[in-house]
């Protein structure tokens, strides 16, 4: 008499991991993946489209980057990309506004997640110039304001100078708390973010720095300045703030 024997059963196969959803521009989008509906679809390619070009206004300027380049790097047809922009003026501009939504979910970010305004100030930092240093290369552009026409210059002036002051409040609310010693918060801002927005006069992505390396550097000569800390001696201010 012969014995059944059961057969193992197979093993399913393992889901394929999902991407991360998308919550900004990012090196992954690429154009020929998008997915979802036609909307989705048009907002993916189209944040494509800027981000490269961020990069490559970053890599080698944008007086020396046509449209034409921005389209190879892609893998698509120059007249694909004017379903997206008219001009190279317009897509500079995207670039710019770009900038400006990645600080604002930045400092929303940081607002929430902190509960002093050093913590805050030095969260958004660390994490802005990450981002701008990996996700656009640090863009020469977003420091010439010429390439844009007059109207798309004061809009972009316009949200400068909001985010300049939703800023200085942060500040404000850190020399209240005390975690930030009393200062003139206006020129304390406009010395932070002036720094931070001449890194894209000067980083290099293969250069000797990092983004994130860059960021804590700033961050200690922001909370330390360029005095040498007496020994024995703590700021026990910055680190309670630390915490």
């Amino acid at each position: 008499m012969s014995t059944k024997v059961d057969a193992k059963p197979k093993p399913k196969p393992k889901p394929k991991p999902r991407g991360p959803a998308v919550k900004r521009p990012a090196k992954s989008v690429k154009w020929n993946n998008a997915v979802g509906g036609a909307d989705e679809q048009y907002q993916l390619k189209k944040q494509a489209v800027i981000a490269e070009a961020s990069r490559t206004f970053g890599r080698h300027g944008y007086k020396n980057v046509s449209l034409d380049e921005i389209a190879a790097a892609l893998n698509v047809t120059k007249p694909a990309l004017y379903y997206y922009f008219k001009n190279k003026q317009e897509l500079i501009y995207e670039c710019h506004e770009l900038s400006m939504g990645l600080g604002d979910q930045v400092l929303k970010d940081a607002i929430a997640s902190e509960s002093t305004g050093y913590g805050r100030i030095t969260t958004f930092i660390k994490n802005y110039i990450s981002l701008l240093t990996d996700e656009m290369g640090a863009p020469a552009i977003l420091h010439d304001f010429s390439a844009m026409t007059p109207a798309d210059q004061t809009k972009i002036t316009a949200r400068r100078r909001k985010f300049d002051l939703e800023l200085r409040k942060v500040f404000e609310d850190g020399i209240r708390d005390g975690s930030i010693a009393q200062c003139d918060a206006k020129l304390a801002v406009f010395w932070f973010m002036g720094a931070v927005g001449g890194i894209s006069q000067w980083f290099h992505a293969e250069g000797r720095l990092r983004g994130d390396e860059v960021a804590d550097i700033f961050i200690g000569l922001l909370a330390h300045g360029i005095r040498p800390v007496a020994v024995g001696k703590t700021d026990t201010r910055a680190k309670s703030a630390d915490k």
